[in-house]
């Protein structure tokens, strides 16, 4: 299951690493900027993970596949871009599209792959949950707040919710001692369903409106 775990973390990485990517671009980052984002979005939430439940130095700083991954899809992003900047710019909606597919993607992957590091440390549902959502939606939300955004956790589309409803299917599947697979499948298919549909169908929290 830990070869599982790893190829499915470095799918998580790619994925949050393009989402980032097409983030800087669209802020009209340089390459430099461009790589830095994507690098911190992809391995932002594992990062937080780590210091939450005392794993130092954090993963990233030990396997440098994780961060080998997300600079080469980060690197094909921009290449992409840059070589067809002017489709690029024609297709933004489009673009959105797909970035909120491979956020989907990024978030399912690391809720799951947080709670399974915060497993052997705690079996406080509250901790592992908190570690699993923080996994998801850190990197995220580092990557919103350096491009001078309001962070989606905090205003849209059922972000931290779908983190927290499918960590939540997961860990009583785990604790009913399912099948391990079975319940990692489950429990991202949900984070990632509930994610697109959030998206698809304009799906929000109620909130404050004052304008």
């Amino acid at each position: 299951m830990e070869d599982v775990m790893f190829v499915l973390e470095l799918i998580g990485a790619a994925a949050f690493a393009v989402s980032g990517a097409m983030v800087a671009i669209e802020k009209k980052a340089d390459i430099f900027g461009v790589l830095f984002l994507a690098v911190t979005t992809a391995l932002g939430g594992g990062v937080i993970r780590d210091v939450l439940i005392g794993r130092i130095p954090p993963v990233m700083f030990v396997s440098y596949w994780y961060l080998l991954i997300s600079v080469v899809a980060a690197l094909a992003v921009f290449i992409d871009a840059y070589l067809r900047s002017e489709k690029y710019k024609l297709h933004l909606d489009k673009l959105d599209a797909v970035n909120n597919v491979f956020d989907a993607i990024g978030l399912a992957v690391f809720t799951v792959s947080g709670m399974n590091a915060a497993m052997p440390v705690s079996d406080n549902v509250i901790l592992v949950l908190f570690v699993g959502m923080c996994t998801g939606v850190g990197g995220g939300m580092l990557r919103d707040v350096m491009t001078n955004t309001m962070p989606k956790v905090l205003r849209k589309r059922v972000y931290a919710v779908a983190s927290l409803i499918g960590g939540g299917l997961y860990y009583v599947m785990h604790v009913l001692d399912i099948n391990q697979l079975l319940s990692v499948g489950c429990g991202m298919l949900v984070i990632f369903a509930l994610r697109l549909f959030a998206t698809i169908y304009k799906w929000n929290l109620p909130s404050v409106k004052l304008d």
